[in-house]
């Protein structure tokens, strides 16, 4: 159990640092402009808007850097819920030029919590190799979105 938490704990903190440069080094386009609706996506959306969504949420991850990697059920509690914002943003982007990125983002932070949901759950079994490829994924498509709302 002890490994469990030293693998979590060191998976939460490099995510953390991770998501604070990530979303600092994304482009705010600037634009006050919000989403027709939280549960779809603009009919005709610019790129502007679905970078400013996706940017909005990015800025939204910076808080996880203070989250308390002692206490790895909670760090785990706060990113699962940065998933699902990330998640639910991706889902709201329709921009042909952003939205692969947005899902590959998406599901990039899916599979890093998910890999630390079974590193909690299931230490004993737990690929620790997997972490740098989950990391290696993760960086490479917040890199991209980034590159694209540019």
């Amino acid at each position: 159990m002890n490994a469990s938490r030293s693998v979590t704990a060191a998976s939460i903190a490099l995510l953390a640092l991770l998501f604070t440069g990530c979303a600092a080094g994304a482009s705010d386009s600037g634009s006050d402009s919000k989403p027709e609706s939280a549960d779809k996506p603009a009919a005709t959306q610019t790129k502007e808007e679905a970078c400013d969504i996706m940017v909005t949420s990015l800025s939204d991850l910076q808080s996880l850097s203070s989250v308390d990697t002692s206490d790895p059920n909670a760090a785990l509690a706060a990113f699962k819920e940065a998933q699902g914002k990330i998640d639910d943003a991706a889902k709201q982007v329709s921009n042909d030029e952003v939205k692969p990125s947005a899902d590959d983002s998406a599901a990039a932070l899916k599979g890093y919590v998910d890999f630390l949901d079974q590193a909690s759950s299931d230490p004993a079994n737990v690929d620790v190799s997997k972490m740098s490829e989950h990391v290696q994924a993760l960086t490479d498509s917040i890199t991209e979105l980034s590159t694209v709302c540019s």
